[in-house]
């Protein structure tokens, strides 16, 4: 063994305090963050507590010929309009939402509920998951894809 000894740096005064300063404020950040995440989840749910659908309307998506994505009126039972070419945004929301209700146990042949609400709020709620999307978050262009069906009904019913 050597007799040499080995020098380990001190850490002391000023970085010992900016560490400890440092550790103090990434904790109240984290906490605060946390603190903004429950409340913002509280509105939420005050939120769709009180969005009233103006206008809503019963479909059920199937997979259709070719890649195209059939869209039938639940009440009815009228076969309208499929979503056909590239229509991405529409084709997620659809797979993502079926996804989720086929591991909650649900039945694809079930009807999602497009409405738009009191706030002009275009959504698509999944009432076997309670899954509810505001389709105009994701871009006034990407709603416009689900539109048209909530507007055909409407117009059926000769109210604006």
């Amino acid at each position: 063994m050597s007799d040499r000894l080995v020098s380990r740096p001190k850490v002391e005064g000023f970085p010992l305090i900016g560490i400890g300063l440092l550790i103090v404020v990434t904790l109240v950040l984290a906490g605060y963050s946390a603190h903004q995440k429950r409340e913002q989840a509280r509105l939420e749910q005050v939120n769709i507590a009180t969005s009233t659908p103006v206008m809503a309307r019963l479909l059920v998506f199937k997979d259709g010929f070719a890649g195209d994505v059939d869209v039938i009126d639940a009440s009815s039972g009228e076969r309208l309009k499929p979503i056909t070419g590239e229509a991405g945004f529409a084709r997620t929301v659809l797979r993502t939402l079926a996804r989720e209700r086929i591991q909650k146990g649900g039945s694809p042949d079930e009807p999602f509920q497009l409405s738009r609400t009191q706030s002009d709020t275009l959504e698509l709620l999944d009432p076997i998951t309670g899954l509810r999307l505001d389709l105009g978050a994701f871009g006034p262009d990407q709603a416009k894809a689900f539109l048209p069906y909530l507007l055909q009904a409407n117009d059926k019913k000769g109210t604006p």
